[in-house]
């Protein structure tokens, strides 16, 4: 279901702020007013990732996604996953957003759950997008094949050349050539220390512990063509939430991949809908 308007909202994105943490710089956009949405971006993508959920959302919430550590204009931190998390609580407390509802895509999605376990108060509702539990790999093992070959490749490449390969093989075939441009657009503003620290951090993370003790309302979306993170991993991740949560439902996009939020993000946008106005 790769139906685009054949329009980028590219130019709707607001600029990108900063704030500056004892863990260094932080990067992020905002727009919106009313209750809090906070978004965490993938691998490969950054705040921008997130262009059609500002467009859709800002009317009815305050929209922040930040820039991961080492994305955007944000510096690097040590990459343990427990970093990430407190790096994500820092961050909002400096905005003011105490409590709020969080939104975390693929690696986006494994700090939003060690977020979401750990600080449980703090988070009024979880989306995990497209996303695991994190890889259990042991510390300081090498990275795993498919992520030493990812970084083989953004040093071949040139920017873009790196991003349209990640846009293609994160996308379902068929995906709208304006779809295509944005990802890669996004993806080609990868700097490498944040994305092998990302990988790092993913790959030794495993929250099954934090997940003991989420007790939120709790969505979570894939694409069913989703190779990135395949169904064994989301099956993996459903079996991990606590029986015990407010309430707690799974949805497979039909015909998309690892970007429904801009494959069909008429129908990622409206589940989204649908769970922010049951909280």
């Amino acid at each position: 279901m790769n139906v685009d308007t054949g329009r980028s909202p590219v130019s709707a994105l607001p600029d990108r702020r900063e704030v500056i943490l004892p863990t260094g710089r932080v990067s992020y956009r905002q727009a919106g007013s009313g209750p809090d949405i906070v978004f965490l971006h993938g691998l490969a993508g950054n705040s921008g990732t997130w262009m059609r959920q500002f467009e859709y959302f800002a009317d009815r919430f305050q929209i922040t996604a930040w820039d991961a550590p080492g994305y955007g204009c944000s510096d690097t931190v040590t990459p343990e996953i427990d970093v990430y998390g407190d790096v994500l609580g820092a961050f909002t407390a400096s905005l003011g957003i105490d409590r709020f509802i969080l939104l975390g895509h693929s690696m986006g999605g494994v700090v939003a759950g060690n977020f979401s376990g750990r600080y449980p108060d703090r988070v009024a509702g979880l989306i995990l997008s497209c996303t695991h539990l994190g890889r259990n790999q042991r510390p300081s093992a090498p990275l795993g094949a498919k992520y030493l070959a990812r970084l083989a490749q953004y040093e071949e490449m040139t920017p873009f050349e790196y991003g349209r390969a990640r846009a293609r093989s994160m996308t379902a075939p068929g995906c709208a050539p304006q779809i295509l441009e944005d990802f890669a657009q996004i993806a080609a503003e990868t700097r490498k220390e944040g994305l092998e620290a990302a990988m790092r951090a993913i790959s030794e993370a495993d929250n099954r512990t934090p997940f003991a003790s989420l007790d939120m309302p709790v969505l979570v979306l894939a694409g069913d063509l989703d190779k990135t993170v395949p169904k064994a991993l989301t099956e993996g991740l459903i079996a991990a939430v606590p029986e015990g949560v407010p309430s707690f439902s799974v949805h497979y996009l039909p015909g998309v991949a690892h970007a429904p939020y801009m494959e069909d993000a008429e129908g990622y946008n409206k589940l989204l809908s649908d769970f922010l106005l049951s909280l």
